[in-house]
C-alpha cells in the first residue's frame, strides 16, 4: 500500500490499537481510531505495566516448542525498543510513562517455581540473590532465589494517557462509543468498517487490534476467548521505589508510585465482565502474604478487574489477514510489552515498507 495520502481505519483504542496508530503517525497516513468504549480504558488500563521478556519466557517456554523460541525472540526485541519508545512519548507528551528497569525477583521458595527458572539460568540473564538484597528489604530471599536485572515497569495508565496525547496531536481522530458493527468489502477487499450507528467509514486498510470481542468481525480472530483478571493495589506504608518486580507462583507484585504495589493477578478464562469479588481479593491477598511478610498488613486502596484477549495457544496473531484487512490480536498478559514491535512491525507491513521477520511466526491464519 502506497502510504501517499492512505487512510487507516484502526478498530480498538488499547495497547495495541493506539501504539500502531502512534507507529503510523509518522508517515504520510489518514488515521481513523474506533473504539466501543473509551480510548484507554480497557485492559490497558488494568494491567500492571510489566517488561518482563524473559521472567515470561522462564515461566512458560518449552525449549522444544518452535513457537515459544519465536515469542522469546519476539518479547526480548520488544523489550529493548522501550527505553526509546517511553523517552520519545516523555519528548513529544510531556507525559513520563514511569519506565524503570527495576528487575524481577524469584524468590526461592517451595512450590517448584524457583526451581523451574533455575532450570532456565542457562537461557536468560540471571544473577545470584547477593545482587539485590539492599533493594529487596522484607522479602525473604532464600538460597534458591533469583533475579533477572534487565526486566523492567511502567506505569500503563501514563502509558494510556500519553499514546492519546501523541496520536491526537499528530492528527489521528478517536472515536470513542463507536462500535463497529461489520467490515465492509468491496471486489473481494475489505475497504472500510461500518459503525453500529450506521455509518460507513471507508478506509484503504483497516486494522483488528480490539480485544476478544473481535472475534465476531472476521475468521482470523476465530477462538479468540476473554480471561479476566483482578489486581488489587496496596499501599505499604514506605518506599517502594527501588523495589524489583516480584513475581512467584501465580502472582506478582509490582511497586508503583507514592509507596504503593500492585498485586495479581487472576487468571479466569471465559469471563468478560468486569466486576470485583472478595474471596478472589482474599486469595491474592494471601498469594501477596507468601511472597511478602509484611503484605497482610499493607492497606487496601483499590481492586479492579480487566479482561485480556487471548488465543488458546496464548500467542499474539499479528499481519495480513485478508485484502486490505490486518490484525493485532491476542495479547493475553503480554499487550504492552509487546505493543512496540507489535507496532513498529505491523506498521512496516501495511505500509509496504517490508515484513518484519520477528513478526512472521505470528501471522494470522484462517478458513
Amino acid at each position: 500500500m502506497s502510504p501517499t495520502k492512505a487512510r487507516v481505519c484502526i478498530i480498538g483504542a488499547g495497547a495495541a490499537g493506539l501504539a500502531l496508530a502512534h507507529a503510523l503517525s509518522s508517515r504520510a497516513i489518514e488515521l481513523l481510531i474506533c473504539d466501543a468504549g473509551k480510548a484507554g480504558q480497557g485492559a490497558i488500563a488494568a494491567s500492571a505495566g510489566m517488561i518482563a521478556a524473559d521472567a515470561e519466557a522462564a515461566e512458560s517456554l518449552d525449549p522444544s516448542s518452535s513457537a515459544h523460541r519465536a515469542f522469546h525472540s519476539l518479547a526480548r526485541h520488544s523489550a529493548q525498543m522501550w527505553p526509546l519508545w517511553s523517552e520519545t512519548l516523555l519528548q513529544s507528551t510531556g507525559i513520563d510513562v514511569q519506565y524503570r528497569r527495576s528487575g524481577v525477583l524469584v524468590p526461592g521458595d517451595d512450590t517448584g517455581h524457583a526451581a523451574h527458572m533455575a532450570a532456565q539460568a542457562g537461557r536468560f540473564a540471571i544473577t545470584a540473590r547477593d545482587a539485590l538484597a539492599e533493594d529487596a528489604p522484607g522479602y525473604p530471599l532464600a538460597p534458591g532465589a533469583l533475579f533477572l536485572p534487565g526486566e523492567a515497569r511502567l506505569d500503563p495508565r501514563a502509558l494510556a494517557r500519553a499514546l492519546q496525547h501523541a496520536v491526537r496531536t499528530a492528527g489521528a481522530r478517536i472515536l470513542e462509543d463507536s462500535p463497529v458493527e461489520r467490515l465492509v468489502s468491496t471486489g473481494g477487499r475489505i475497504t472500510g468498517v461500518q459503525l453500529a450507528g450506521g455509518d460507513v467509514l471507508n478506509a484503504d486498510a483497516v486494522v483488528i487490534a480490539a480485544g476478544w470481542a473481535a472475534a465476531r468481525l472476521h475468521a482470523c480472530a476465530d477462538g479468540l476467548v476473554p480471561v479476566k483478571g483482578q489486581i488489587l493495589r496496596l499501599d505499604t506504608g514506605g518506599d517502594t521505589s527501588r523495589w524489583p518486580v516480584v513475581r512467584g507462583d501465580g502472582v506478582y507484585i509490582v511497586p508503583a508510585s507514592g509507596g504503593h504495589v500492585l498485586a495479581g493477578a487472576s487468571v479466569e478464562p471465559g469471563l468478560d465482565d468486569t466486576r470485583t469479588d472478595t474471596a478472589t481479593r482474599d486469595a491474592l491477598m494471601a498469594q501477596a502474604g507468601r511472597l511478602h511478610p509484611d503484605a497482610p498488613r499493607w492497606r487496601l486502596v483499590d481492586h479492579w478487574a480487566g479482561v485480556r484477549p487471548a488465543f488458546p495457544d496464548r500467542m499474539p496473531r499479528v499481519g495480513e489477514a485478508a485484502p486490505g484487512l490486518f490484525v493485532c490480536l491476542g495479547g493475553h498478559r503480554n499487550g504492552i510489552l509487546l505493543a512496540p514491535a507489535l507496532a513498529e512491525g505491523l506498521a512496516r507491513e501495511i505500509t509496504g515498507e517490508g515484513r518484519d521477520g520477528h513478526l512472521a511466526p505470528f501471522a494470522p491464519s484462517y478458513g
